[in-house]
């Protein structure tokens, strides 16, 4: 039987064993992860904790609606020691839909082996980019594009200073200021919500952060989450002549080597957007699928009122 529980129904240390021991481990479903990005979150949970599914709720049309939140790229179902089988993902998929009737985003990472679209369901297809470090620093870079190996080099002679910092300001001034072209409003309470979620990663030592720096001024920088699997690139930013002196490109290139020959994955991240995706294939980085789960059984009368909604939005923020 699946069970569906509020946040304050949920035992944190059974669920998060089940989320560690899980083969699908993802740093972002671990329930102190999930209080910062995701607060309220709840949980459909059976056979004693042995599965698990994480649900990132919060109210849109005066009803629950399950929305990925921001910093937190995948999430889906997780259980203990072995892999889910299509029987499990169906019995998951079934307790969702009947506690959740809408869902504008759940992103599903890639042990998922079930579900298909209907009529009140889409599964949209997405690619994220992985690079398996568990080879020596010379084969990875063996791996990069033409391309990067010669924006290194250029970069290298631009005469950077690094350094390791445990502030994330410069990160957001230069995201504010020069990177948000192209996204569109940035979420209120984004910036503050990745304080936080810094601030718990260094409680925990799961974050870097390294800054390049030019005459005085940091230029770019990059923010790597890691765990015990995996190292995330969960958020970076460059002034114009960061990206002209190819700074980021320096930074995740020290990144991996200095985590080459050990048992990770190296996480890009990578976002549904051409030259961002291709900027982190360059590093040899191989395609990983996963999907975004989008649902509406609200009734029709509420859905009507979505889509003006929608149109309204669309209108005033072209």
């Amino acid at each position: 039987m699946v069970r569906y529980l509020s946040r304050n129904q949920i035992d944190d240390q059974a669920y998060d064993r089940c989320i560690a021991l899980s083969p699908q481990r993802m740093i972002y479903a671990f329930s102190w992860y999930l209080d910062v990005v995701s607060p309220g979150w709840e949980l459909l949970v059976a056979d004693d904790y042995a599965f698990v599914m994480p649900l990132p709720v919060r109210k849109r049309y005066g009803v629950k609606a399950v929305i990925q939140p921001l910093f937190c790229h995948q999430l889906g179902l997780f259980a203990a020691d072995k892999t889910p089988d299509t029987a499990d993902w169906d019995r998951f998929f079934r307790a969702l839909y009947h506690h959740i009737r809408y869902i504008p985003s759940y992103q599903i990472h890639p042990a998922n082996t079930s579900e298909r679209s209907t009529d009140s369901t889409q599964v949209l297809p997405l690619t994220n980019h992985v690079l398996n470090l568990q080879r020596p620093y010379s084969e990875l870079f063996a791996g990069y594009s033409k391309d990067r190996k010669t924006n290194l080099k250029r970069g290298l002679h631009y005469g950077w200073d690094f350094a390791d910092t445990d502030d994330v300001e410069p990160l957001i001034d230069l995201f504010r200021n020069h990177n948000t072209a192209g996204i569109g409003r940035v979420a209120p309470g984004a910036y503050e919500q990745l304080r936080q979620l810094v601030a718990v990663l260094q409680r925990r030592q799961q974050v870097r952060i390294r800054v390049a720096v030019q005459n005085g001024r940091v230029e770019a920088g990059c923010l790597l989450v890691t765990d015990v699997n995996r190292v995330i690139h969960l958020f970076c930013s460059a002034s114009p002549e960061g990206r002209k002196g190819n700074a980021r490109t320096l930074i995740l290139d020290q990144f991996i080597r200095e985590y080459a020959g050990k048992p990770l994955w190296f996480d890009f991240e990578s976002p549904e957007v051409e030259n961002l995706a291709a900027f982190n294939r360059s590093f040899g980085a191989e395609s990983e699928s996963y999907f975004r789960l989008v649902s509406n059984q609200l009734p029709e009368s509420v859905q009507f009122l979505h889509r003006i909604k929608k149109w309204l939005h669309q209108t005033l923020f072209p």
